[in-house]
């Protein structure tokens, strides 16, 4: 079944017949918009299992992404990784999540996999044990890429030559009402509303840079649960701004600016949800 994901309809009716084909395909954007949640639901509409691998915490990569030795009942045994045992799983599309985190050990263990070998050698040695890709395992990956990514470095130039990437930009705030609406209900939207707006205006004070940051499409996802038993103003001031500067010292800090915003919208006029 198609997801109620909102990107362009043209985009992603080619994203997923790349992924579909066999093509490696990246996905970049900002943190947050819903690279991961967008590669799950292309993963249900192919019918392929999805397995997401987080390449950020794969700095040991060998036993991250290979696996490692350990006792059983005295005997020395190889333990396979959790990525060594998606790409033996048929049907699996490989979430390569923050791909732009990863190390170079991680890249030249997943280089192979990639190209024209499509296999894997666990074991360094020359007659090591090596395992291939089985049928139908594709791979899509995620990438925060960009100067506000200080922590996150450059794509290396021989991996991003074997994708094809995407931008996946935020959504307005009327799509991700829309996709609250049929993820949670109507009634959930609606209660949401004046946040939706407060959305819009984080992006719009970030691009003009009033704001050192916005709000994500993954944050006002999370917070949605809390609609129906706390009032947006709760939610606001416990949940969301936790998310920006609380400097004291400041004058006007990003919390106060936005809070002043919601103020405006009457946010803090309602005492009950």
């Amino acid at each position: 079944m198609a997801s109620n994901f909102v990107i362009d309809p043209v985009k992603k009716s080619i994203l997923i017949k790349l992924v579909e084909s066999g093509k490696n395909t990246m996905l970049t954007g900002s943190t947050g918009c819903g690279k991961t949640t967008l590669c799950i639901e292309i993963a249900k509409e192919l019918n392929l299992n999805p397995i997401v691998i987080n390449c950020g915490s794969t700095q040991d990569a060998r036993s991250s992404l290979l696996g490692y030795f350990t006792l059983d009942n005295g005997t020395t045994i190889f333990q396979d990784a959790d990525f060594l045992k998606a790409i033996q799983q048929e049907n699996t599309l490989i979430i390569l999540d923050e791909l732009s985190r990863a190390s170079d050990d991680a890249y030249n263990i997943i280089f192979p996999l990639l190209d024209f070998r499509k296999e894997i050698r666990v074991d360094e040695k020359e007659d090591g044990r090596v395992v291939k890709i089985a049928k139908n395992v594709k791979f899509i990956a995620t990438a925060n890429i960009g100067v506000e990514y200080s922590s996150a470095r450059s794509i290396d130039r021989a991996l991003q030559d074997r994708f094809l990437s995407f931008n996946i930009p935020y959504l307005k705030g009327s799509k991700v009402k829309s996709y609250v609406k049929k993820q949670f209900d109507a009634e959930t939207a609606d209660l949401a509303s004046p946040i939706f707006k407060i959305y819009d205006y984080t992006h719009k004070m970030f691009e003009e840079g009033k704001l050192s940051d916005r709000l994500s499409t993954r944050m006002i996802l999370e917070v949605m649960p809390l609609m129906k038993d706390f009032t947006v103003a709760e939610v606001l001031d416990n949940v969301i701004l936790s998310l920006f500067q609380q400097d004291s010292s400041a004058i006007l800090n990003d919390a106060n600016i936005i809070r002043e915003y919601a103020d405006s919208l009457g946010v803090y006029n309602k005492t009950t949800s």
